[in-house]
């Protein structure tokens, strides 16, 4: 799903790693992998590691910027965006399906691990903490550039697991620091769960309602909530996370306005085309066919 460049690393199209070090800014290659132009889903656990420069991200409608040692954590099942990419921006790619590698972690702290990233996908390091991961990379690579190595599965996994370890370390020094500021008001809490509601059911849920019940509040304090924390309506972050996975699922080409329809829950794709062009302007046909 990812582009291939140059540096691209795959085992069992199951594990990939990438970089752009020692690339020059403009390289195609650059270009390919971080501007896709469109959204695309995410089936897979991604990790970037900057370690320079300024990178701008749009992960489930919620915008973020990577900078000189920060970590991103994208998680299975989001729709992401590379809205900017500096040229003096470097960064590693880890990128994984399955349960061989990110579940190799001890279930005690893989669950808060998930938790954490479920609030916020960006962990900021120190420099000697990006060392650490960007040596674990670098043996990563070694392994997969090993001929005739025949347990770079297990090794793979080992690497990812003390990866993981020193992630939750981080999590911890940062929640310990205060870094975090005060804790998060009910309103703010609300606001979050609801976001974490929306990616749940956003595929045939399109009503407030539905949320306001689900939090055993009533929509017009939800909506209000909403409003006040985040400067949108309530239903517009579920329309904007169903047309993101509208786009996302037409823009692989691989499905009809049908079946994209189905996938979302709507009634019938005449229902799905006009909701979709009332949201972009154009009918999701035309969409999938463009270039831009």
């Amino acid at each position: 799903m990812l582009p291939v460049t140059g540096r691209t690393l795959v085992f069992n199209n199951e594990f990939m790693l990438d970089d752009n070090f020692g690339l020059p800014p403009n390289h195609e290659d650059i270009e390919a992998f971080v501007k896709a132009g469109r959204p695309f889903k995410i089936n897979f656990t991604m990790m970037l590691l900057c370690t320079e420069g300024v990178m701008r991200v749009r992960v489930n409608l919620r915008d973020f910027r990577l900078e000189k040692n920060v970590v991103l954590v994208v998680l299975p099942g989001s729709i992401g965006e590379c809205l900017e990419f500096g040229d003096d921006c470097r960064l590693a790619v880890i990128a994984y399906s399955g349960n061989s590698y990110g579940d190799a972690a001890d279930p005690a702290f893989s669950i808060p691990i998930m938790k954490y990233l479920s609030a916020d996908s960006l962990i900021r390091v120190s420099a000697e903490e990006m060392g650490v991961a960007l040596v674990l990379y670098k043996a990563m690579r070694m392994t997969f550039e090993r001929n005739g190595f025949r347990f770079k599965r297990e090794a793979l996994g080992g690497y990812m697991q003390v990866l993981f370890c020193y992630g939750y370390q981080w999590m911890c020094d940062y929640e310990d620091s205060g870094a975090g500021g005060k804790p998060a008001g009910r309103r703010q809490q609300l606001f979050e769960r609801y976001l974490h509601l929306v990616q749940r059911h956003y595929a045939g849920q399109r009503s407030v309602s539905f949320y306001a019940g689900k939090m055993c509040v009533t929509p017009k304090y939800l909506s209000a909530v909403v409003r006040q924390a985040s400067g949108r309506f309530a239903g517009d972050w579920i329309r904007g996370r169903v047309v993101l996975e509208a786009k996302a699922l037409l823009r692989t080409r691989l499905y009809t306005v049908q079946q994209v329809s189905d996938m979302l829950g709507f009634a019938n794709p005449s229902f799905f085309a006009k909701y979709f062009k009332a949201a972009t302007g154009v009918p999701p046909r035309k969409y999938m066919l463009s270039e831009g």
